[in-house]
């Protein structure tokens, strides 16, 4: 894909009635900035599917978008359709060459807000993009660092830090109210410029088990039970812990033939080492190790249950909202974002993080009673229907996002 010097830019005309000329101009601009390469997948194509909604929202007032991506083999598929534009730049604000080409990109395509993901709150080369043009900076935490309270002279140093004029965004977006409550507590950022904004959603129709569609795939008995889980492969996601678990629940099974099965679908660093400890558990052949797969969703539907193991503090793990989405019980560790998620005995079971006993226990009280189970998937799919749409979460981004783009008479309900 072409760096940013070499892609062309939209245009309007506007009528100069003063002096009766015409000005050529680039509409007012959003410019959402990604950590992460093209296509890189997993939780990187939510993202990017947010952009894009986003640029197809603004796009009926007038507005564009642009997606700022390190590098990109090929064309972003989750923009494909969507009134986003990808382009390729350095935006790492590290050196003077970024810096300047960022602040020639704002002034070249009129961006008057720009979008930052897990960037730092603060940074004296804001000023560079204010001093460029920029109306507004936005940062949207997904998730957070080491939870440690600064104390004495550097909580002061970090405090003034924080509050510094045009250094620090103007707006902090995080996934959960435990996120927000570590940018406050830890970051020091003002609490008035936090907002919590849930990932949202889809709710998806009950899926057709009958077809099997996963268990054909996987050349497994139909009636088996299917647990899963679908997570980056790193040790903070807690699948050595899933997989030790399930091994103590397999050696329980009465009948071996339609003994439960664990699908672990995803791929990353910890990947080799999974499968070195899977090799050395009695319920090896029970357990699947598929890498990353796109059509998760397939499985998904076939799944007894999921399960998300995080030994780290997930701010709002998407592998939790798709399985409530798609009306699934969640075993979950009680971590981060995920007690906002999940109600323990409601929505599913909640567990301590690394306690293979616990999600053994949990794991064989699902298997054991499928009502209990389907009254909690239902329950998780209407909480998400409730408060984790993709509807609402896009509403509250444009409230947050759109001000920037008029001036304060001239504000529309964009959201309306």
């Amino acid at each position: 894909m072409k760096s940013d010097t070499s892609i062309s830019s939209a245009r309007q005309t506007t009528g100069n009635k003063a002096e009766g000329a015409i000005v050529d101009r680039p509409p007012p601009t959003l410019l959402c900035v990604a950590n992460f390469p093209a296509n890189t997948g997993f939780a990187w194509d939510f993202i990017e599917r947010l952009y894009a909604r986003l640029a197809d929202r603004l796009a009926v007032h007038g507005i564009a978008t642009l997606v700022a991506y390190p590098a990109a083999a090929a064309p972003p598929r989750t923009l494909e359709g969507s009134a986003a534009r990808a382009i390729v730049l350095d935006t790492t604000l590290k050196t003077v060459e970024s810096r300047r080409a960022v602040a020639e990109l704002i002034r070249r395509e009129n961006i008057r807000v720009i979008y930052f993901t897990d960037r730092p709150v603060r940074r004296l080369a804001y000023l560079s993009l204010r001093a460029a043009g920029v109306r507004k900076i936005i940062v949207h935490y997904h998730a957070t660092g080491v939870w440690t309270r600064p104390r004495g002279p550097k909580r002061l140093a970090k405090w003034l830090l924080a509050r510094l004029p045009k250094v620090v965004a103007d707006q902090v977006v995080t996934v959960s109210d435990y996120v927000r409550q570590w940018q406050i507590d830890v970051a020091l950022t003002p609490p008035g410029r936090v907002k919590t904004v849930w990932n949202g959603l889809p709710v998806r129709a009950a899926p057709a088990t009958a077809e099997r569609r996963a268990h054909a795939i996987l050349g497994l008995d139909a009636r088996r039970p299917l647990i899963l889980c679908a997570c980056r492969a790193t040790p903070g996601k807690g699948i050595a812990c899933l997989l030790r678990a399930f091994a103590e629940l397999a050696q329980e099974a009465a009948t071996k033939d339609l003994a439960p099965a664990l699908l672990y679908i995803g791929d990353g660093p910890q990947l080799p080492e999974l499968r070195a400890l899977r090799e050395t558990l009695s319920a090896r052949d029970d357990i699947i190790l598929t890498g990353y797969r796109q059509d998760v969703q397939v499985f998904l539907a076939d799944a007894d249950f999921s399960v998300v193991p995080s030994t780290c503090q997930d701010a709002f793990p998407l592998a939790v909202l798709e399985s409530m989405a798609m009306g699934k019980p969640v075993i979950a560790t009680r971590v981060g974002g995920i007690p906002e998620m999940i109600e323990d005995g409601v929505h599913g079971i909640l567990v301590p993080p690394g306690d293979v006993p616990a999600l053994c226990a949990a794991m064989r009280t699902l298997l054991a009673d499928p009502d209990k189970a389907r009254q909690y998937g239902e329950a998780a799919r209407r909480r998400v229907a409730d408060q984790f749409t993709l509807e609402r979460q896009i509403r509250q981004l444009l409230e947050i996002v759109e001000p920037a783009f008029r001036l304060p008479c001239e504000i529309a309900k964009i959201t309306s």
